[in-house]
């Protein structure tokens, strides 16, 4: 297995071509890492009463179960997990799902993901398909079926009856107190058979991925006194049965067949899984468009874009004076005071943010299109364009006597030509205007964060010179105004800092959702768990987004947030 990672999403690839799992970059960064997180606190706390009850035998355990004794972990989200047993000597988590959601991919990743965690402790994943029963004792025993009729065991091989629940139990068993290696066994998937030389065991954290490991039924319910911490991933049986049935069909069956099996088999599982299950500590739901999501009743985190999302151009209205309606202003206050995040996510650098949106019970803002980012007053991230890059704006901008809006988090620069009508005249409030013989000078002093064009401008800039587009990202935002940053500047890389920001600091979140109405919010609405798009969002914006809204002067938040039970 190989995984690749991208800005936009986490690729999981098997013999350097098959992309068997596609996540999310900004799921892994919220999800995923806060399930390791509480896996690892539980670890610690196991660990330390050790410590306290066997001085000398948890000392040299002690050096073993991480790699990096620097570092910590602080609890994201409260957990429902029971107390470790005092004599465990390991950590077990269970990760149950239903087939065709991604458990086995999950759970390696998992295991990869814990290796670039620093301080964290060695985890690792094993399944428990090594305890199906051997071919030879399903052909020797049957089933007795509620018609009356008996069924060979092999004709149902992979449901809950087929497999060595006891065997399971005793290595999870020996697996939770043994402070040895213990190997399991595992299933072949050339022989369709168990093997016993499987894995061996030797981690802190140990992840246990399986269908049935969390079915309520006995004997399978018992075994939830066996782990520390349980995981369930739920789907939609729609979506799990196509992802089934398109498995069957890359390995060679037609559609008709793969259907069919599923029906016979799969389908039955997955059901009963569905209909039949302990509560797990942790429900992470899984969409057909693989986006996930832990559901928990924790506080959700709000970003919102300003322009065309919390304020609007009013004629005759100048821009410092923009602010949203009294209906926003009340269902933003009401969205915190219930104990949610709320984050301004805009493209704007922060001098040139009107003051109204200030007042705001904002717990930070991502501004200069994810430039800059400030969490609780504290700067979290500043980064700017390469110098290279801004001197070829530049150059361009004076090859063809173009206006820009050069701006940096505390300094918005206007270029200016005499003659030359442009979008920025009315930018007084916020900017300072200069001519090209100024405007090197004062951009040596400041770290540009990216530049503003007029549309009638952008599209000779970009033929003028494709270094432009070559090098940078070109983006509408709406009102006749084109914004070009470099990658590694957009909403996205601010909301990460963000929720880095608040991971680091023990901030629990649960359900993200996003705010705008134009394509540089794309970035941010294509990370959240709920995109909203404005009534009065670009055609494009609106066809992406999970929701659409009223438009801004019809007060689209305040609708949205009512909408969604968090006001």
């Amino acid at each position: 297995m190989q995984i690749e990672v991208s800005q936009e999403t986490f690729d999981v690839e098997v013999n350097d071509q098959l992309v068997v799992a596609s996540y999310r970059t900004a799921d892994v960064e919220r999800v995923l890492l806060s399930l390791l997180d509480e896996a690892a606190r539980l670890e610690r706390e196991r660990s330390a009463r050790m410590a306290a009850s066997h001085p000398a035998a948890s000392a040299s355990e002690a050096g073993s179960s991480s790699r990096s004794a620097a570092g910590s972990h602080q609890q994201l989200f409260s957990s429902n997990a029971k107390e470790p047993d005092p004599a465990a000597a390991r950590t077990i988590v269970f990760l149950a799902a239903p087939p065709g959601a991604g458990k086995s991919t999950l759970a390696a990743v998992l295991e990869w993901l814990a290796q670039s965690q620093p301080g964290m402790p060695r985890v690792q994943a094993v399944g428990m398909d090594g305890f199906h029963h051997t071919n030879t004792y399903l052909d020797r025993h049957t089933l007795d079926c509620p018609d009356g009729k008996s069924v060979s065991l092999r004709s149902i091989k992979g449901a809950p009856e087929t497999f060595d629940v006891e065997g399971l139990a005793r290595a999870l068993h020996e697996t939770r107190v043994s402070s040895d290696s213990v190997q399991w066994p595992a299933y072949s998937r050339v022989a369709h058979d168990v093997v016993a030389d499987g894995p061996i065991v030797s981690a802190p954290i140990v992840i246990v991925e399986g269908n049935y490991l969390l079915l309520d039924e006995g004997p399978w319910r018992d075994l939830a006194e066996l782990c520390d911490l349980s995981i369930f991933v739920e789907a939609d049986e729609a979506m799990l049965r196509e992802r089934l049935v398109a498995r069957k069909v890359r390995g060679g069956l037609s559609r008709t067949e793969a259907e069919r099996f599923f029906e016979q088999s799969d389908g039955k599982n997955v059901r009963r899984i569905l209909a039949h299950r302990c509560p797990a500590d942790i429900t992470i739901t899984l969409d057909s468009s693989g986006r996930m999501r832990r559901l928990e009743a924790t506080p959700a985190l709000a970003f919102f874009d300003i322009d065309g999302t919390l304020t609007w151009a009013k004629e005759g209205e100048a821009d410092i004076d923009a602010a949203p309606t009294d209906a926003v202003r009340l269902a933003l206050e009401n969205l915190v005071a219930r104990g949610n995040l709320a984050v301004l996510c805009t493209g704007r650098p922060l001098c040139n943010v009107p003051p109204a949106p200030k007042t705001l019970p904002f717990a930070g803002m991502v501004t200069l299109a994810g430039g800059h980012v400030e969490l609780d007053g504290e700067v979290v991230r500043d980064v700017g364009m390469p110098s290279d890059v801004v001197e070829l704006l530049v150059s361009c901008c004076e090859q063809a006597r173009v206006p820009a809006y050069f701006e940096s988090s505390n300094r918005g620069v206007v270029l200016a030509w005499p003659g030359v009508f442009s979008l920025f005249d009315t930018f007084g409030e916020f900017s300072e205007r200069v001519g090209i013989e100024e405007l090197r000078g004062v951009l040596a002093g400041i770290d540009v964060g990216k530049v503003v064009f007029d549309s009638e401008h952008i599209e000779r800039l970009t033929t003028m010179a494709p270094a432009i587009s070559e090098r940078c990202s070109v983006c509408n935002i709406g009102d006749g105004l084109y914004e070009v940053t470099v990658p590694g500047i957009t909403k996205f890389d601010g909301m990460r800092s963000v929720w880095s920001a608040l991971r680091e600091r023990g901030v629990r979140i649960g359900t993200v959702y996003g705010f705008g109405d134009s394509e540089n919010d794309w970035s941010m609405l294509s990370a959240v768990d709920v995109a909203v798009a404005m009534g009065n969002a670009l055609p494009a914006v609106r066809a992406s987004a999970d929701y659409v809204t009223d438009p801004v002067w019809d007060d689209g938040v305040a609708t949205a947030l009512e909408a969604f039970g968090l006001v």
